[in-house]
């Protein structure tokens, strides 16, 4: 692939035909800022405009939560989480588990697979969570599928969260294209934590592949409960970047630099790093 230095950087989201006009599409993520954030006044009730603001001041949250583009969820998404029963033999073993309104109307009868006898039941010590979209048919193949946890091993942190050894993965229906020499950042919408999907961060080089890249993640919830994820949901961060080496160096700071800088801050009430120092992210 040549690269047109005057080609202006792009980027394309492509769905199937049938789903073009069908699911939410993708938008900058300045029009989809978590809603706390939107919400937020700049200034706190009681204070004076010149006294410290909200985080809504801040340039570097807005400049995090603006920058890029946001996949939303394309359909609604019903998520349960709940403690099954563990029935065990005569020997206490564990030989069958599932979540059962009236858990006593199987003792005495045997399993389906191993055709075991069941003694007795108990809750399970783990939970389990279900998730399912709508009969939402999307010729991309299952909208839900997992990872077996022995992919991320049990040095993963993940396993902290009550059920971060569930590792489930959406499937995307859009494929995304940038212009040579870029590449796109996967990560969970920024300051965003409206809900418990906790997305596998990922890069791909979107300038060479062409198709579709699925989004690992976890439920990170630790109650029981059901839940619907509303279709349009902020669910993926995406945000481009030329792929270009940077040398780095490491050395004692110019105090003469630091000294400058906070001269120009004393000048001002508020909006300091805004004033002087920000620039606008095209």
């Amino acid at each position: 692939m040549i690269w047109n230095r005057k080609e202006k950087p792009y980027i394309n989201f492509h769905t199937s035909k049938e789903l073009l006009d069908v699911i939410p599409r993708p938008v900058a993520a300045a029009k989809a800022m978590p809603e706390w954030f939107r919400k937020l006044k700049p200034t706190i009730e009681g204070c004076h405009k010149n006294e410290v603001g909200t985080v809504k001041r801040c340039m570097p949250v807005l400049d995090a939560v603006s920058q890029g583009y946001i996949i939303p969820l394309w359909a609604d998404l019903q998520v349960t989480v709940s403690r099954p029963t563990d029935f065990l033999d005569a020997t206490g073993k564990v030989v069958h588990q599932e979540s059962h309104d009236d858990p006593d109307s199987l003792i005495g009868t045997k399993t389906d697979v191993t055709e075991e006898l069941i003694a007795e039941h108990k809750p399970a010590k783990e939970l389990s969570v279900y998730m399912t979209f709508p009969e939402f048919e999307m010729d991309i193949g299952d909208l839900l599928s997992s990872h077996s946890w022995q992919q991320v091993g049990n040095s993963c942190d993940l396993k902290k969260f009550k059920l971060g050894k569930v590792l489930l993965k959406f499937t995307n229906p859009w494929v995304i294209e940038t212009s040579a020499g870029w590449s796109v950042k996967f990560s969970n919408p920024s300051s965003n934590w409206s809900n418990d999907i906790s997305l596998i961060e990922g890069v791909v080089d979107t300038d060479e592949y062409y198709n579709p890249v699925n989004f690992p993640f976890v439920w990170t919830g630790n109650e029981e409960g059901e839940w619907t994820i509303p279709r349009g949901t902020p669910l993926v961060h995406i945000v481009p970047f030329k792929r270009e080496k940077l040398e780095l160096n490491v050395g004692v700071r110019d105090e003469g630099k630091v000294n400058q800088v906070n001269l120009k801050l004393q000048s001002k009430f508020y909006d300091k790093y805004k004033e002087f120092f920000w620039k606008n992210k095209k």
